[in-house]
């Protein structure tokens, strides 16, 4: 299948796709300098959906609470997560049967 533009259509969408990468491009370097994050901006950063930012607060994990707004502090929750992780078990060999 071919798709074929005129002149202005290609131009109208090469802008269109260059002010999408650097509007995500902005929110991704603004995100990295933030220490708090919102919710969905939690997620993101973290890789995970929304409702398992809202479970591990359930959990314990660090909220700060700012005139009803919840604000999530990216180092917080990094140390917070490390302090959930359990030490590697060591994976014990069966000895060999009928040798």
């Amino acid at each position: 299948m071919e798709i074929k533009l005129d002149e202005d259509q290609e131009k109208e969408l090469t802008e269109r796709i260059i002010n999408l990468v650097k509007t995500s491009v902005k929110q991704a370097i603004g995100s990295q300098d933030k220490p708090y994050l919102s919710r969905k901006e939690t997620a993101k950063y973290f890789g995970v959906a929304e409702s398992t930012i809202r479970y591990w607060a359930t959990l314990g994990m660090p909220v700060a609470n700012i005139n009803g707004h919840k604000l999530y502090g990216k180092q917080s929750i990094t140390e917070w997560l490390k302090s959930k992780e359990e030490p590697k078990k060591e994976h014990k060999k069966s000895p060999l049967r009928g040798i």
